[in-house]
């Protein structure tokens, strides 16, 4: 009696508390996404940041757009200590009250407010933490300290109060006040530098376009700056920005910008967007690069090298890397996903075009490999237990996975899929229009799905949302008639069918797309074939299994006629088929020798694959036959046998690490 007693005055007590919260205007806070009541239009950002301080002062004007009604204004924050607020409506500032709850700080207004234009300005205290990479922190090389931002996906709260959400996008105009010995860089050039007390500067920057607060940046530090020259259409200014020392590691990445932007904006319709470019090496990034427009800040080890270390190899992954940084200038910057859910439209979409802007620096013959190698390694995880490539987030947590493997390389495989079967220029030309509907604005992927219906009259709705919303991808089974008047390809597939755009090459050369939905259909070829590959160019994100023998007369009479990316995509589905057990490992190994042996595939991604597969199936291959398939990869692949007495050594070795 006495414990339930306590109980329900407990629950009083947090009635009372509850109510008394709602009389002083505060109003539960969101449980993640913010209440859509306000917008910002524009971020007045002023900041005071010492890299060799822990903290930072900061002090902050949101111009916001109240649409309706309220008495309250919720804002993201974390790890920040706000010391004042106060508002302005009309002429009339005043201090309020306020209160943060989680990752909220909820602005109490003078009163219950109608809709239109109000500001708040926010004085606060934030961290600079040396441990972290999230947020605002600072590194230390030597003696020497810097300072840079990673705000992706949803950290800018803590530097700074914002709505911190990707579809909130709006103008920022940021001053930092920085020691006068030290460098400091925005995403804007700096349009004014002055000097003040306490061997300070004031460098403030140009108003930026529309952005959205995760890549808003900045970055102070005793850095080397490497003038790069111009480029784009516009000829902005690029500079390399190095650690103090390093400037002489950055030889090729000066060079490296104008041909990537060029090509970029070729592809796009649309110059570069923003007024600069710098690219920042930051020290110990656990990542490649953060996108931040006019500011992008990659790892060290990726944009610099010492030029006596400096290797092609090295060279090539920089500017990889840097493709897919520029690429996200358009996608994900200009036009940015509007939720989380979509954020595909921005990874998917960077390593899609920074992989096909990358191509152009190969021999026609090598170009198209690198797409089919990302759809290969994706199919290989991809299951129905794998997460879709769409996901709801209702939490931190949930954004925690937002990266996942499969946004970047499955959605860049559905885009390449869309690619071949829409034709490259009708594709380039819906790009092309989404990116100018929602320039400097948010999209979504139904925003995608009606700017490629708009311009190439091709509903992609049914196929693009099955793969984005559905894990794993079809296996397809193709089976070619040998009797009957009229030339066709039988395609079954189990299960809850999917509806897939197939392209088929046949004898001719001719290559031809249909859409299949159902787990049976029969596909008119365009005359008799006596081979067929039915997933011509190598890009539909689905697995090819050749029945009725279709798969020894392919290799038999057309493999020497299939294109690069579609015979590395011929040994990437015979790798997922044997996986899978769909199709038996004796019937790979009677075609293994025609890709690995002498003189094998002349393309040696193609050649090495193939290799790799054999490899596999030697590590289960039954011990009783193991000596048997040891010779058959010798006479295979032409590799050198190891002898049986190394067997003892090995034991040797284990013996020795008990």
């Amino acid at each position: 009696m006495l414990t339930r007693s306590i109980s329900r005055l407990g629950i009083q007590l947090v009635i009372a508390v509850f109510v008394s919260a709602l009389a002083a205007g505060q109003e539960p806070a969101p449980e993640f996404r913010l209440p859509k009541i306000a917008r910002p239009t524009r971020y007045l950002l002023d900041l005071t940041v010492v890299p060799s301080m822990p903290s930072f002062q900061g002090y902050e004007v949101i111009g916001i757009d109240l649409q309706q009604p309220s008495d309250v204004v919720w804002l993201n924050v974390k790890d920040l200590t706000i010391q004042e607020v106060n508002v302005t409506v009309g002429k009339m500032r005043k201090p309020v009250r306020w209160h943060v709850t989680d990752e909220f700080l909820a602005v109490e207004l003078p009163e219950r407010t109608q809709p239109g234009p109000i500001e708040v300005g926010i004085r606060y205290i934030g961290k600079l933490d040396e441990k972290s990479n999230v947020g605002a922190y600072r590194r230390k090389s030597g003696d020497d300290w810097y300072i840079y931002t990673a705000f992706t996906p949803i950290d800018a709260r803590r530097a700074f109060p914002c709505f911190d959400e990707p579809d909130y996008k709006a103008p920022w105009e940021i001053v930092l006040h920085v020691k006068r010995d030290e460098v400091a860089v925005s995403n804007a050039p700096a349009v004014s530098t002055t000097d003040e007390p306490d061997g300070m500067k004031r460098v403030t920057f140009a108003p930026t376009q529309p952005l959205a607060s995760e890549v808003v940046a900045f970055a102070v530090g005793p850095f080397d700056v490497v003038d790069a020259g111009v480029a784009g259409q516009r000829r902005i200014p690029v500079r390399i920005i190095t650690p103090r020392g390093r400037a002489m590691e950055a030889a090729a990445a000066r060079t490296a910008t104008p041909e990537i932007l060029n090509r970029l904006e070729q592809y796009t319709g649309i110059p570069y967007p923003w007024e600069k470019l710098d690219h920042l090496a930051g020290l110990e990034l656990p990542f490649g690069g953060i996108e931040n427009p006019g500011l992008i800040i990659y790892g060290d080890q990726i944009l610099l090298a010492p030029p006596n270390q400096d290797t092609q190899r090295r060279q090539r992954r920089m500017r990889e890397v840097m493709a897919h940084e520029l690429a996200h200038q358009w996608f994900g910057n200009l036009v940015t996903q509007a939720w989380w859910d979509d954020v595909w439209l921005s990874e998917g979409f960077a390593t899609w075009l920074g992989t096909k802007i990358s191509d152009l620096e190969l021999p026609t013959f090598e170009r198209g490999l690198a797409i089919t190698d990302v759809r290969d390694r994706i199919l290989l995880s991809d299951s129905p237990e794998t997460r879709p490539l769409r996901l709801e987030m209702h939490s931190r947590k949930d954004i925690e996975d937002v990266y996942d493997v499969v946004v970047y390389l499955k959605g860049a495989s559905i885009l390449e899929m869309l690619d071949d079967w829409l034709g490259p220029e009708r594709f380039q030309r819906a790009l092309h229009r989404y990116l100018t509907d929602h320039r400097f604005a948010a999209g979504t992927s139904e925003d995608l799905a009606r700017a490629i219906e708009e311009e190439t009259r091709a509903d992609v709705r049914p196929v693009l949302f099955g793969f984005l919303d559905r894990s794993g991808a079809p296996i397809l089974r193709f089976t070619l008639p040998t009797t009957g008047q009229v030339p066709k390809l039988e395609v079954e597939q189990d299960g809850r069918p999917w509806i897939v755009p197939v392209c088929i090459h046949v004898e001719s050369g001719e290559r031809k797309c249909q859409q299949v939905s159902d787990a049976h259909v029969e596909l008119p070829l365009p005359q008799a074939s006596a081979w067929i590959w039915p997933n011509a160019f190598g890009s539909g994100y689905y697995r090819s299994f050749l029945a009725g023998g279709g798969l020894e007369t392919l290799m038999e009479k057309g493999y020497n006629l299939l294109e690069g990316p579609e015979r590395l995509a011929l040994v990437g589905d015979l790798e997922g088929l044997t996986v899978s057990g769909t199709l038996p490992a004796a019937a790979v190994m009677k075609i293994l020798p025609k890709m690995i042996g002498i003189p094998g595939d002349p393309e040696p991604r193609v050649a090495a694959h193939a290799n790799t597969l054999a490899l596999q199936l030697a590590l289960v291959s039954p011990e009783a036959i193991r000596g048997k398939y040891a010779e058959w990869m010798g006479k295979t692949t032409r590799m050198p046998l190891i002898k049986p007495e190394q067997a003892t050594s090995m034991e040797e070795f284990f013996r020795d690490k008990q």
